[in-house]
């Protein structure tokens, strides 16, 4: 395939998967907004660091459509499905950082940070690309410390949807469900942090989320999702 023609595979293909999202969220019946959080932080902080946003790779789909035109940049791997990934979420309202921490993760986290600093906000999941599932990595906590920015949990679920076998059991909500989000407070992380105070507010982070976590899914009606337990093995959360 030519580089024009691969082009513009991405470029319909992105356009039709954005679409798509915003279809499926019209059917929605959703509780909370974390868009209106995000946009009124960014209101709030003004000629301050941006606000790093963190939630669970399984649920990109339901942060995605539920976030759209919110102006965050989202980290996005450099695998080969990820231009389809850029191209749907930048139709959907976004700005993309390429990178991972497994993925050119050096570049992604010094665009992260100047990114902070200039007062942008960015959103990650924690645990991608490759798990483990619901376990925060420790990139987010790094680049806060170095931007001097907060970290805010966001939590997703719906009652009803299909759990793929993925590593993340990643979760594709059916139409004219009920969809949940929450939000947590903000996470300050403070400066000059050596790998044992790295690994404590990894944890708090983690913890954070996870509480989020289970609070969608008490909203849902559904099982809360752990680290410890396969969704699919046990119809949890969003089960199909």
């Amino acid at each position: 395939m030519s580089r024009d023609k691969s082009r513009w595979h991405f470029a319909v293909a992105g356009f039709l998967g954005a679409g798509l999202l915003r279809l499926l969220h019209a059917t929605w019946r959703v509780r909370g907004s974390s868009k209106k959080v995000v946009l009124a932080r960014r209101a709030e902080r003004k000629g301050l660091p941006g606000t790093i946003y963190v939630h669970w790779h399984s649920r990109i789909i339901l942060s995605s459509a539920t976030n759209a035109g919110s102006g965050a940049h989202v980290l996005v791997s450099r695998h080969g499905d990820g231009e389809y990934i850029v191209r749907a979420i930048e139709w959907m309202g976004f700005h993309t950082i390429r990178g991972s921490t497994t993925r050119g993760g050096g570049r992604a986290l010094i665009e992260m940070v100047r990114t902070l600093e200039g007062g942008g906000d960015v959103a990650l999941t924690p645990d991608g690309p490759k798990g483990p599932r619901l376990r925060v990595q420790q990139g987010c906590i790094v680049a806060a410390m170095k931007a001097g920015a907060p970290i805010v949990p966001i939590a997703f679920d719906c009652a009803r949807g299909k759990r793929l076998r993925s590593w993340d059991r990643f979760v594709l909500p059916w139409p004219f469900t009920k969809v949940a989000v929450v939000t947590g407070d903000p996470i300050e992380v403070p400066p000059g942090l050596d790998e044992t105070g790295l690994e404590l507010w990894r944890a708090k982070v983690e913890a954070a989320l996870l509480d989020a976590t289970r609070r969608t899914a008490e909203i849902c009606g559904v099982p809360a999702e752990t680290p410890d337990v396969d969704p699919r093995a046990t119809g949890g959360a969003a089960a199909g």
